[in-house]
C-alpha cells in the first residue's frame, strides 16, 4: 500500500541506500522480516500521456540483528518501505525523505539508518463492524437513535431496539443572496441560500460517551484497548456557508467545515452503574475516520467497531469474525 503510487513522475530518481532496522514494541530485533520498496525500473509507452514508469519491487529480509540494507536504483527522494505478511505481526511501513542528490546520481545522505516498530498481533475478538454510508437521519431537527448491534435506526424508522448513538441534525438558513450576471440577451438572476448545519451526537446513559484518539499508523490503527476515562457525552460537527470578499473586492461563497479526515474515536455505550456511581457494565468500541464528510443534507458516514463482550476494552478486531451477517460491513475492508 505504501509502495505502488508515486504521484510525481517528473520527480528525479537516483540510487538510494538505506539501512532499516525492524524491532517489536519492546525494542527486540525481528529477524527474517521482508522489507520491501518499489522503484522505477524503466519506462514504456503509455496509452494517453506518453511514457509511463514501470515499477520493480525490491525485498530484503532482515538479518539476526533485525537489519535490512537496501540499495535501490531508480528511487525517488521520498523513499517508501513496508513490511507485510510477517506472521504474528501487523503490517508497518514508513517514508524516509532524502535531502539531495550528488553528482554521481546518489541520494544523500548515503545509507542513513531508520527504525520501524512492528506491532504484534494480540487477541483478536469478534465485533459488530459496519460501514454506515450516506445514511439520511430520518427526522430532521429531532433526536433519532441508532442501534449499533442491529445496525439500524430506532423504531419506527428502523429495526433498532437500543439507542446507542442519538443523532440530531439541525439546519439553519442564515442568508439568501441574489446574484445577477449579464447574458447575450439581458441578465440572469438567481438566488443562493447560506446555511449553518450542525450534526450532534448524544448518548442514552450516564457514563456513555466518546473521545478522539490519534492514529498509531500501520496495521493496527488505534491502541489495543479503549481507555476507561475521559469520555464526553456530546460530540458536535458543523458545516456552514458564508459570504466573503477576495482581494479584488469580489464577493464569493466560502464553505467551512470542522470535518477531520484524520479523526478517530473510542466510545462507550450501554453503561450501567451501581448505587455508588461505579460502572459495573459497559460496551466499548472504536470509529475509524470522522462522522461525516458532507452534512449539508443531514446524511452521515461513519465506520464503527463494537465489542459485544461487557467490560471488555479489547479493540483488536478479528476480520474473519464480523458479527453482522449479510450486511455491507468492514469485514470487506479487512481493518483490524
Amino acid at each position: 500500500m505504501l509502495l505502488a503510487v508515486f504521484t510525481a513522475f517528473a520527480q528525479p530518481t537516483h540510487t538510494a541506500k538505506i539501512t532499516i532496522r525492524i524491532v517489536d514494541e519492546s525494542g527486540k530485533p525481528i529477524t527474517n522480516a521482508p522489507v520491501s520498496t518499489s522503484v522505477i525500473d524503466g519506462y514504456r509507452m503509455g496509452s494517453e500521456f506518453g511514457e509511463e514508469p514501470v515499477y520493480k519491487r525490491i525485498t530484503i529480509f532482515t538479518d539476526e540483528h533485525g537489519v535490512a540494507v537496501m540499495t535501490a536504483p531508480g528511487a525517488h527522494a521520498d523513499f517508501n518501505y513496508v513490511v507485510m505478511d510477517l506472521p504474528g505481526f501487523y503490517f508497518g511501513g514508513g517514508t524516509y525523505t532524502f535531502k539531495e542528490s550528488s553528482i554521481i546520481g546518489r541520494w544523500q545522505p548515503w545509507n542513513p539508518t531508520v527504525e520501524l516498530v512492528l506491532k504484534a498481533v494480540g487477541v483478536q475478538v469478534p465485533m459488530y463492524a459496519r460501514q454506515v454510508w450516506d445514511q439520511k437521519i430520518p427526522d430532521q431537527g429531532k433526536p433519532v437513535g441508532y442501534d449499533l448491534m442491529v445496525g439500524d435506526w430506532m423504531q419506527p424508522y428502523g429495526k433498532g431496539t437500543n439507542a446507542d448513538f442519538i443523532f440530531q441534525f439541525n439546519s439553519k438558513l442564515t442568508k439568501t443572496i441574489t446574484n445577477t450576471a449579464p447574458t447575450y440577451n439581458g441578465t440572469r438572476t438567481w438566488t443562493q441560500e447560506l446555511y449553518d448545519n450542525r450534526l450532534t451526537l448524544h448518548f442514552s446513559n450516564d457514563g456513555d460517551g466518546i473521545q478522539s484518539v490519534t492514529a498509531l499508523g500501520g496495521g493496527l490503527r488505534l491502541p489495543r484497548f479503549a481507555p476507561t476515562e475521559s469520555y464526553q457525552p456530546v460530540l458536535s460537527k458543523r458545516e456552514w456557508l458564508e459570504q466573503a470578499t477576495n482581494q479584488l473586492n469580489r464577493s464569493f461563497i466560502q464553505r467551512h467545515s470542522d470535518y477531520n479526515k484524520d479523526a478517530n474515536y473510542f466510545f462507550r455505550v450501554r453503561t450501567a452503574k451501581d448505587t455508588n456511581g461505579k460502572i459495573v457494565s459497559a460496551l466499548y468500541g472504536k470509529i475509524y475516520g470522522d462522522f461525516s464528510q458532507n452534512i449539508g443534507h443531514g446524511n452521515i458516514y461513519f465506520n464503527y467497531y463494537l465489542n459485544p463482550e461487557p467490560n471488555s476494552r479489547n479493540m483488536e478486531f478479528n476480520t474473519k469474525s464480523n458479527l453482522f451477517k449479510n450486511l455491507r460491513s468492514l469485514e470487506q475492508v479487512g481493518a483490524p
